[in-house]
């Protein structure tokens, strides 16, 4: 009694801490708002010589970085039934990467879990940041514990190369028998940050909390955050010229390649692997995931992935990694080329013996270009656990759609003044989800709650491609994780309304639910409601169903849709 007393005095002090951390930047904020809208801001005008005829002469209205003639309202501009003259100028989002680790406590008498981290922010403002992360286990006996969600945070400069940064997770999962409860994670930290101009080292004081389960833990967590900014545009114009797309700043950035694919893997075991009870695992496993890379220069990739069982009956099995890989080419037209990559990150889950979960994986890939949007690759290599007894052979095929990014450097393919860019279409969904009477092992029924994201790659403007990850939150389903792969189509607009139908094919499992061997399908309709040109909201109704096992239950969703454009 004494020790829970400790505990909720501990978590309550430390969340009242973060939060009037926050508000004080917020107020502190407010006040400059006020102090600066009070300012008479005093237009100066300034002519730039140039010698060429009249109308070329270059005028500009400036205080500080204000520009007065932004078009904040374009549409005053645009003649009803006609695209708008106006050409939305492309802008530099700063973007962060942040791979973090702790150790935490757990409920059981010298038991530890250290948990990594890796998380895509964007940077808002100077001070505020958020985006999403995920975490899992890495070291320990829970092998197979995950989460995901979405952070927001706060960092201020304090004095030279040192920042002040404080924030809150909330995210869903869990998982490796862990006593997650319904699978809700909170995660408030505050720290401190060093700037080494090639990225910020931290030192983080948090706390990690699984509300409706047994999990409360502070702990010391040390990040590296590494900075990266990337172009977005989300004009009407299919192709417009490097110099039109970017300005002046054209001749300064670099093409760089990156790639999104489905990935199908089978698994073979090695003789000795085991699961976590300790009978052999014999079985092939089938596997389903993404996998997203981007090119650092012409041949070096920094390489992300996650997957999870779709077969084999290890219903709940998953995996998240991270790595290097190089690509060679092999034929002089580009079209062959070999890919090899190491990974290192975290799997388990499904009775799979991990232990602790941590895992690497030499892979070789051997890739051929169908177009110039979309490569083959096959690919073929081993993934190992080193505390733990799973070892596998596999081979796999992947479906790659290729893109072109442009960065602020000089370390990809250079850039020539008259390259069209084109602009592809994309939309983020955050999303919440009701899983009514879901079918538990053992006969029982239960709602169930769920939180994750769907990242669309819109083919036109009637249909899109999606891939989608969520984890439950709620219902006493603490690890059941699912990914999905799907097709889905949008009706017309009618009064900012229009309708949309998806159909998802993946793999979910683990929590006690019964999904069998993990393959399960979700067919769905909704409305949207469209509350400007970048922002939607959508409301659907659907169903889950198991291939072969009891799952088969009725779904309702409501999401965040946030458009935009990227160059290619």
């Amino acid at each position: 009694m004494i020790k829970n007393k400790k505990i909720y005095e501990m978590k309550f002090a430390f969340y009242f801490f973060i939060i009037a951390q926050i508000f004080n930047f917020l107020g502190v904020f407010a006040e400059k708002v006020i102090k600066d809208s009070s300012e008479f801001k005093e237009i100066k005008w300034e002519k730039i010589k140039k010698n060429k005829p009249l109308e070329k002469i270059i005028w500009k209205s400036y205080k500080g970085n204000i520009n007065y003639f932004n078009n904040e309202k374009k549409e005053d501009f645009q003649f009803i039934g006609t695209k708008s003259n106006f050409r939305e100028p492309t802008t530099w989002r700063n973007r962060i990467l942040r791979f973090s680790f702790e150790e935490i406590d757990m409920p059981d008498e010298g038991e530890n879990m250290g948990l990594y981290g890796i998380g895509a922010y964007e940077q808002f403002n100077p001070w505020l940041y958020g985006g999403i992360t995920a975490y899992g286990a890495a070291t320990g006996r829970r092998g197979g514990f995950f989460t995901g969600g979405y952070t927001l945070g706060i960092e201020s400069q304090l004095v030279n190369n040192l920042f002040f940064d404080a924030g809150g997770y909330v995210g869903a999962g869990g998982g490796g028998a862990a006593p997650d409860g319904g699978g809700l994670h909170i995660r408030p930290h505050i720290g401190l940050k060093y700037d080494f101009n090639w990225g910020k080292v931290g030192l983080n004081y948090l706390y990690v909390d699984f509300p409706s389960g047994n999990i409360s833990s502070d702990a010391i967590a040390l990040s590296m955050d590494f900075p990266f900014s990337s172009a977005i545009n989300n004009s009407e114009d299919s192709e417009m010229t490097a110099v039109d797309y970017f300005g002046a700043d054209w001749s300064n950035l670099s093409r760089h390649r990156s790639h999104l694919a489905a990935r199908f893997r089978s698994y073979s075991p090695a003789s000795g692997s085991k699961t976590t009870s300790g009978r052999s695992l014999d079985n092939s496993l089938g596997l389903v995931g993404v996998e997203y890379s981007y090119f650092l220069n012409e041949n070096w990739f920094a390489t992300f992935e996650t997957a999870g069982a779709a077969t084999g009956g290890v219903g709940g099995y998953a995996e998240l990694l991270a790595g290097l890989g190089y690509r060679l080419p092999i034929t002089n037209n580009d079209r062959l080329a070999i890919l090899p990559a190491l990974t290192i990150g975290g799997a388990g889950g499904g009775d799979v013996g991990t232990k602790g979960g941590i895992v690497a994986r030499a892979n070789l890939g051997l890739e051929y270009r169908l177009s110039s949007d979309l490569s083959l690759i096959i690919d073929g290599g081993y993934l190992t656990a080193p505390d733990g007894n799973f070892d596998t052979q596999y081979a796999g095929l992947n479906f790659a759609y290729v893109m072109e990014n442009f960065a602020q450097d000089q370390k990809g393919a250079p850039l020539e003044k008259t390259d069209l860019i084109q602009i592809t279409k994309w939309r983020f969904r955050p999303a919440h989800q009701w899983y009514f009477n879901a079918q538990r092992r053992g006969g029982s029924s239960q709602d169930m709650q769920l939180l994750g994201g769907k990242i669309d790659w819109m083919g036109g403007d009637w249909w899109y491609l999606t891939g989608q990850g969520l984890s439950a939150y709620g219902g006493g389903a603490g690890g059941y994780s699912e990914g999905h792969w799907g097709v889905g189509v949008v009706s017309q607009k009618w009064k900012n309304l229009n309708l949309y139908g998806e159909m998802l094919l993946g793999a979910g499992g683990g929590g006690g639910v019964d999904s069998g061997s993990a393959f399960i399908y979700k067919p769905s309709v909704g409305i949207e409601y469209s509350l400007n040109n970048d922002i939607s909201l959508q409301t659907g109704i659907g169903k889950v169903i198991s291939n072969n096992g009891n799952l088969d239950a009725n779904t309702f969703e409501t999401s965040l849709v946030w458009r935009f454009g990227t160059p290619k």
